[in-house]
């Protein structure tokens, strides 16, 4: 059975939420994107900054409990969001290699339509992993579309109904 890990870029897919004006269910979310795979685990990257809010704090606790996922949250007191978020990308490249390296998964699924993450998927593809990426059309770099094989990019919009809650 196929082993995969699931990187979701939070910060990206949270953009599209708000774009299409719905609130997603994770767990729903998860279930999508693992089908029937063998799931060796689930990372939420997100730029925070401190203090964290309570409700930030209790959706993380509820997140982690019910569905999971593991919360890899970064930590910064500067309120540019473009400092938070190359420190975001950064953890998901470092996580998504490493496990390569250690053979944790066969397919790594990137949820994220960042650009900055084509030398990630180049490195992949030469560690002979499998990539998937799911984003919304509206932000999908067309480096990642013109890395991945067709068949290897889904579209969050088209389970958006599935998801929402």
């Amino acid at each position: 059975m196929e082993k995969i890990i699931i990187f979701l870029d939070n910060s990206n897919i949270f953009k599209g939420f708000q774009k299409y004006d719905i609130k997603a269910d994770y767990e729903k979310l998860k279930q999508i994107i693992n089908g029937n795979r063998q799931l060796e685990g689930i990372f939420l990257y997100e730029g925070v900054i401190y203090p964290m809010s309570p409700e930030k704090k209790n959706w993380y606790k509820e997140l982690s409990n019910r569905s999971s996922y593991v919360i890899k949250a970064s930590f910064d007191k500067i309120a540019s969001n473009s400092a938070i978020e190359k420190k975001v990308d950064i953890n998901i490249a470092i996580d998504i290699i490493s496990l390569a390296y250690e053979n944790a998964y066969d397919t790594a699924v990137l949820v994220s339509g960042d650009g900055d993450f084509v030398p990630v998927l180049k490195k992949l593809k030469k560690l002979g992993k499998k990539v998937e990426v799911w984003a919304f059309r509206y932000s999908l770099a067309n480096a990642l579309k013109e890395e991945l094989e067709i068949g290897h990019i889904y579209y969050l919009d088209d389970f958006l109904d599935k998801i929402k809650i």
